[in-house]
């Protein structure tokens, strides 16, 4: 919307004539995009996260609430993380981001106590149909960063796995800024 604007102050101002202060407007109104654009901040805070192979003992809120334990392998302490019922080839885990927005990073904090192995082969899609990554290891947690030249736009987030395995982990965390209207994203 702010983009689209600008642009109509621009002609507007290039058709009439218009004075500075209208040129300083539009200047002053880009200046507040960037900054806006510039400011990355957790996008899945609290969102909407759901499976297509819910365990009944284990909530799938808990990957977006920003809480989980990792001072020390303490079982009793690790009621924070999400499970899958069993290990059929194709669960998935997802999170609805509330709006469209632009995906600088995921970060996935696994399963500390035991199992890591269970996300390798999990892949991480934006709506669906970009792929973001894929875990090729066993590890504490998995970054994946979108690089500048390769922006990517959702509204969900899905972590897919297709081997026979479990999605189990502590914390799913969406980096980004937005939202945007469909029609009018930033490149």
């Amino acid at each position: 919307w702010y983009q689209r604007r600008v642009r109509e102050a621009v002609v507007s101002t290039q058709s009439t004539g218009a004075s500075a202060a209208m040129a300083t407007e539009v200047t002053t109104i880009r200046g507040r995009q960037e900054a806006w654009l510039s400011e990355v901040r957790l996008i899945s805070l609290y969102k909407i996260a759901e499976q297509n192979n819910p365990n009944p003992g284990y909530g799938t809120g808990v990957v977006t609430d920003g809480q989980f334990t990792l001072s020390h392998h303490n079982v009793a302490g690790m009621e924070t993380h999400s499970h899958t019922l069993n290990r059929t080839p194709g669960n998935k885990l997802w999170i609805k981001l509330g709006g469209f927005f632009r995906v600088h990073r995921v970060f996935i904090w696994n399963y500390r106590n035991c199992c890591q192995d269970q996300l390798t082969g999990t892949s991480v899609y934006a709506d669906n149909q970009v792929i973001i990554g894929t875990v090729i290891t066993d590890g504490n947690f998995h970054e994946f960063v979108v690089p500048e030249k390769n922006k990517i736009y959702a509204t969900t987030i899905t972590l897919h796995q297709p081997l026979g395995k479990h999605i189990h982990l502590l914390e799913v965390q969406v980096w980004g800024n937005g939202p945007f209207p469909t029609d009018d994203v930033f490149n």
